[in-house]
């Protein structure tokens, strides 16, 4: 029998835990059950969890934010066949969704179901490409016959659901498979990080935050913030990598080449003496890295950034393949080089850097 990786067990729990938008209840629990023995666990009316990892002093405050959820989706309606029309939490690729095999978290339990389209074979083929295809075009089967049988089911209007994908290390090699790495990767990192901290001094007081709702806004990151009201903060993402893009110059992001520093996106321009802070962090290590200006997208840092008097941010990930899809892949060297990366940095990180990241 093969032996599991020493971050096998907590990313495969993080991966296959249901937590759409708005539904994080299982993944805010394994964060619990992770952190409550040594950390001051609480939570806040949108569903945030806070762990408090108290160190030598109580300032700087750090905190890390991981969103908890993932891309979904939830039953708009019932059809007179049985089937349900639905709409996406979080942007998905609408031709990416036929055929997907999905959870539905409904009244009775888990139900399994899959997305369905109609067949090729039905559609009239235009010589210039394939007919259109819309988010309205597409429903999703649990095998019920009509309205009533959906009933029994449990099935009804608000019924959420998400790809049903098991997690995997892909053998040989390093790279897990598995759903929801944005941002179940981050929320990994934000753990493993904490308990490595758990017994050992650190000059500064962490928050580490799971965040709710950000595939929909980062609404739980805008409550977190008014909270915590930290000094700084570290937004952990699982973010996309495009390795696997054809052309001259376009793979700048890979997988296996080091977490990720981000200089911009345009949600947010992060503190620029945070970056260079982690650069350094990682080039004194001896961690590999890679650094990034992204045209797209964007993280809970868009409203961390704004919190009172401002909060200097950074974002720190763990690059994935094909996020915002129903499986996506990571590398395992990639991960634990974030959570070596990102725990150097919370054992340096004092007041006097404090002063430097804010002196302007």
């Amino acid at each position: 029998m093969r032996m599991k990786g020493k971050f096998e067990e907590i990313l495969s729990k993080l991966s296959e835990a249901f937590g759409p938008s708005g539904f994080e209840d299982e993944v805010r629990n394994i964060i619990r059950d992770e952190l409550g023995s040594f950390c001051t666990v609480s939570h806040d009316l949108i569903g945030n969890v806070i762990c408090r990892k108290a160190g030598a002093s109580d300032s700087p405050k750090i905190m890390l934010a991981a969103h908890m959820d993932e891309v979904g989706f939830i039953v708009q309606s019932i059809r007179a066949d049985g089937c349900a029309s639905f709409v996406t939490l979080g942007s998905w690729r609408v031709s990416d969704l036929p055929g997907t095999v999905v959870t539905l978290m409904s009244d009775s339990g888990p139900v399994r179901g899959v997305i369905g389209s109609v067949p090729v074979h039905f559609t009239r083929q235009k010589q210039s490409g394939p007919p259109s295809m819309t988010l309205e075009s597409l429903f999703v089967d649990f095998g019920a016959n009509d309205r009533e049988a959906a009933a029994g089911f449990g099935v009804k209007v608000g019924t959420p659901f998400v790809p049903e994908t098991s997690f995997s290390r892909l053998v040989p090699g390093e790279r897990f498979l598995g759903k929801a790495w944005d941002d179940r990767a981050g929320c990994a990192v934000m753990v493993e990080t904490l308990k490595r901290l758990r017994d050992e001094d650190h000059p500064n007081t962490v928050f580490g935050v799971g965040t709710v709702q950000e595939e929909v806004g980062s609404r739980g990151a805008v409550v977190a913030a008014s909270l915590v009201k930290p000094d700084i903060s570290i937004i952990l993402e699982g973010s996309p990598a495009n390795d696997t893009v054809q052309g001259e110059g376009a793979a700048d992001i890979r997988v296996g080449d080091g977490p990720q520093i981000r200089f911009y996106d345009p949600s947010m321009l992060p503190n620029r003496s945070l970056v260079e802070m982690l650069v350094k962090t990682a080039e004194t290590h001896g961690i590999p890295h890679q650094v990034v200006v992204r045209r797209t997208g964007g993280t809970d840092g868009r409203q961390v950034q704004l919190e009172g008097a401002g909060v200097p941010c950074v974002v720190l990930s763990v690059v994935c393949r094909y996020a915002h899809s129903a499986a996506g892949l990571i590398s395992e060297k990639d991960f634990e080089n974030t959570v070596e990366l990102l725990y150097w940095f919370l054992k340096e990180f004092d007041e006097e850097r404090q002063r430097e990241v804010t002196s302007f």
